[in-house]
């Protein structure tokens, strides 16, 4: 899976939050060997609240 979906409230107050993941080149990856990440907290209209990048591995 190169991305997945919580439909939880977020830290930053958002609604739902969608992860996606990627190698080193920043191609979409599946989750199992991704290196980096971004972490998107959204209000439920798909309005970006926050991005988080991070280095998985």
């Amino acid at each position: 899976m190169n991305s997945e979906r919580r439909d939880k409230p977020t830290p930053n107050g958002g609604d739902y939050s969608e992860i996606f993941y990627f190698d080193d080149s920043g191609n979409s990856v599946d989750e199992a060997v991704a290196t980096k990440a971004i972490i998107k907290e959204c209000k439920e209209d798909g309005t970006v609240i926050n991005e988080i990048f991070a280095k998985i591995r």
